[in-house]
Parts: C-alpha cells; sequence; structure tokens
C-alpha cells in the first residue's frame, strides 16, 4: 500500500469530495483535551491536522509514523508554509504494520481516516500495538467513516463507502474492501469511548477515546 501517488493531488481531491468536513471531523476535539505532553499519529498525509496540532500545543513533542515517503514531504512542506517549527516534530517512514512503538510513552495517539486502511484480521493486530504505546491515562483521537443502515441515508453510504473502496484499492493497493468498526478491538485494548461527534448523515463521525 502506498499513497505516493496521491500526495500531490490529495488536498484538492479531499476538498472537492468532502469540502472541509474530514478536517472538521480531525479537529473536533483539539479544544477540549488536556494539552498533551507526547504524541502519537498515525497516517497523518499532508500534515492538515498536524498543523492545527502544532498551532494549539506547541509544547507537544510528536511522532508522526506514514508509510507514504510523499506524505511526509506534503506535511513538512505544509508545517513551513505555515511558519511552524519542525523541532519537536519525529517523522517516521514505515510500514506501520511492521514498525513497533515504545511502550508506555504518549499521552495523545491519533489515527484519523486511518484505521479504515485495514482489513479485520490486519486491525486485530495492529489496534493493541498502538495501544502498548499509550500511556495509563492516554487519549485516543480517531475520525473516520462510518457505514449508515437503512433508508435513503444507508443507499447513500453503501454506494459512497464501495466507490471509495474500488478506487483507493485500484490507485494505492489498499488491502481493506470493506470499513471494519474498530470500535470492539479498541474496548478490548482497555480504551472507553468518552463522545463521539457525528456530522454528513452519520457517515463521519470523530471520537475521543479514553483509557479506563
Amino acid at each position: 500500500m502506498s499513497f505516493d501517488i496521491l500526495a500531490p493531488h490529495y488536498r484538492w481531491m479531499e476538498w472537492l469530495l468532502a469540502g472541509g468536513k474530514l478536517q472538521r471531523c480531525r479537529t473536533a476535539f483539539l479544544g477540549t483535551i488536556a494539552p498533551p505532553s507526547t504524541v502519537l499519529i498515525y497516517g497523518e498525509g499532508n500534515g492538515r491536522f498536524l498543523s492545527e496540532l502544532c498551532r494549539r500545543f506547541p509544547q507537544a513533542q510528536i511522532t508522526c509514523v506514514d508509510a507514504s515517503a510523499a506524505m511526509i514531504g506534503k506535511a513538512r512542506q505544509r508545517l513551513q508554509r505555515n511558519g511552524l517549527a519542525t523541532s519537536s516534530i519525529q517523522f517516521i517512514h514505515a510500514d506501520v504494520l511492521q514498525w513497533q512503538p515504545p511502550a508506555a510513552t504518549f499521552d495523545l495517539v491519533v489515527t484519523h481516516f486511518f484505521l479504515d486502511c485495514f482489513r479485520e484480521d490486519q486491525l486485530r493486530d495492529l489496534i493493541p500495538k498502538i495501544a502498548t504505546a499509550a500511556k495509563p491515562q492516554a487519549t485516543w483521537l480517531l475520525a473516520d467513516f462510518k457505514a449508515v443502515e437503512g433508508g435513503l441515508r444507508g443507499w447513500r453510504s453503501f454506494v459512497i463507502l464501495g466507490v471509495m473502496y474500488l478506487f483507493f484499492r485500484w490507485v494505492t493497493r489498499l488491502p481493506a474492501v470493506h470499513l471494519t468498526p474498530p470500535d470492539a478491538m479498541l474496548a478490548t485494548a482497555g480504551f472507553r469511548l468518552r463522545e463521539r461527534l457525528e456530522i454528513d448523515w452519520g457517515m463521519l463521525h470523530s471520537d475521543e477515546w479514553v483509557r479506563e
């Protein structure tokens, strides 16, 4: 799987297809969480969330793990354009399924529009691995798509998600063929859903999970 080919186009594609909805989901809880000292971000992409995080919490030590070198480059460029310091950010170019995070290190974990890239069997390995990196009182922010059931909303989400997965599998070799809800796996890993915000007829959601 590689998003390198989409890196130059991802920003305009996101705006064309979703406007500001995805960014609204990414940043939904930045104004309410406790200031983090250490942050672990998986699949940051072109740096839109990272820039907002740095503006709000400039003292945080941030680790960004991404399988796309091109996306990391875009994130660096965005930070520079916005005049944001990068000295407190460590970018790690790695296959997230293989990379092992340091244990009990981060008080904030972020996986925005990331877990939807993986098959259920991969998530069963990946989510517990990510959880080992979280401190005992950590917060986990997660924004993603959601399959809606019933009526026009259900039909709409079925079509949009189906087209989306076909496109990304063709272009990026995405492992997943459909959306796997991670809620039960997060609960098994010791996290509890504190709050969920839904937009776009329930098809997009932003979560704040906390460690029990």
